[in-house]
């Protein structure tokens, strides 16, 4: 077994190996290493544990250059999951022994783990880091739709009907101004980061058709409501929900979740993400929580090798790492990371 960076000689065999893996999510495919590297301008840095012409394992690293000097990351951009996945134990070490000795090379390094995979002991124990901070993963296990709607809490049956009743129709679209026009007014009017316009532009690029589809919601022909979903191995991505603030109670976006999770079941997809909630989301928890969605803890692993780093503000790491994570802000201002 041997440590190799990936290059276009391994993208079929990188493939095969995915297509192997219960775990996979989109965030491992090549299509979104495209995407990010035509989004953020950065540099991939894919290694791969190989025998006999063969991969067995994977870790997918991404890194930016700023004034503190490179941040690496797997993977960054709106906490992308990363980390390694593996199918033999010889693979798995050895790619845990090259992060261990390449994210010492950085001036920060985060791992960000994998919410499918329950190995957060061994990780944990394994990895070099200063800081940790974690995330909330909901994830629900998709089923016919009378299972389905059994596992949701009633309110979320009664948002259902109610939007039905009020006459909102689903259907898909490719009406990617929409989505993000909704999208930044949501996002901003909660002083939060939206995504930028490029990445909606770079997924119509560098995606194939069936790894993403975007929902739009409609009431008397306007569009009040969009979701875009991506997809990958047997998992469903809820990446960009956005609704017309003035249409909240029609309860669009309920009834968009429920048809999207019915339509990837029929298709043979296992798993909806709704991705990470910060513990001081409690809104968002308990919106996502409605669908039937189980918990599943997972963490960012940061080893701080410039402390001048410490010295910075959010705001200047902003600028100069945007999308990467390069240490829990919280902890700006102090001489000593905490483990």
């Amino acid at each position: 077994m041997q440590i190799s960076l990936l290059d276009s000689t391994f993208t079929s065999k990188y493939n095969a190996f995915l297509n192997t893996c219960d775990c996979a999510m989109m965030y491992y495919s090549l299509s979104f290493k495209a995407l990010l590297e035509d989004v953020l301008q950065c540099k991939s840095h894919y290694l791969i544990a190989v025998n006999k012409d063969k991969v067995y394992g994977i870790l997918p690293l991404m890194l930016r250059d700023g004034k503190y000097g490179e941040v690496l990351n797997s993977l960054p951009f709106f906490g992308s999951n990363g980390g390694i996945l593996a199918n033999n134990i010889e693979a798995k070490n050895q790619l845990l022994e090259a992060y261990k000795k390449h994210c010492k090379e950085f001036a920060s390094s985060t791992y960000i783990t994998n919410p499918f995979l329950e190995d957060f002991a061994i990780v944990k124990e394994t990895l070099p880091y200063e800081f940790m901070d974690s995330r909330i993963g909901q994830i629900t296990p998709l089923a016919n739709e009378e299972v389905l709607l059994k596992s949701f809490v009633p309110s979320a049956r009664r948002n259902i009907a109610k939007a039905i009743r009020n006459g909102v129709s689903v259907k898909s679209s490719q009406d990617f101004e929409f989505l993000y026009q909704t999208h930044f007014e949501n996002i901003t009017s909660m002083k939060g980061i939206p995504k930028p316009k490029e990445f909606f532009k770079s997924l119509l690029k560098c995606c194939h058709n069936k790894e993403y589809k975007l929902y739009v919601a409609e009431f008397q022909g306007r569009a009040i409501a969009g979701l875009l979903c991506l997809y990958y191995g047997d998992v469903v991505e809820y990446y960009t929900p956005a609704l017309l603030s003035e249409y909240r109670t029609f309860q669009a976006l309920p009834l968009i979740i429920f048809k999207a999770m019915n339509e990837a079941y029929n298709n043979g997809y296992k798993w909806w993400n709704f991705g990470g909630t910060w513990a001081l989301q409690d809104g968002v928890y308990r919106f996502k929580s409605k669908f039937g969605a189980c918990d599943r803890i997972y963490h960012y692993y940061t080893l701080l090798n410039n402390k001048n780093i410490l010295d910075s503000t959010k705001e200047e790491l902003l600028v100069e790492y945007p999308y990467f994570y390069v240490l829990p802000f919280k902890y700006l201002g102090e001489k000593y990371g905490i483990k």
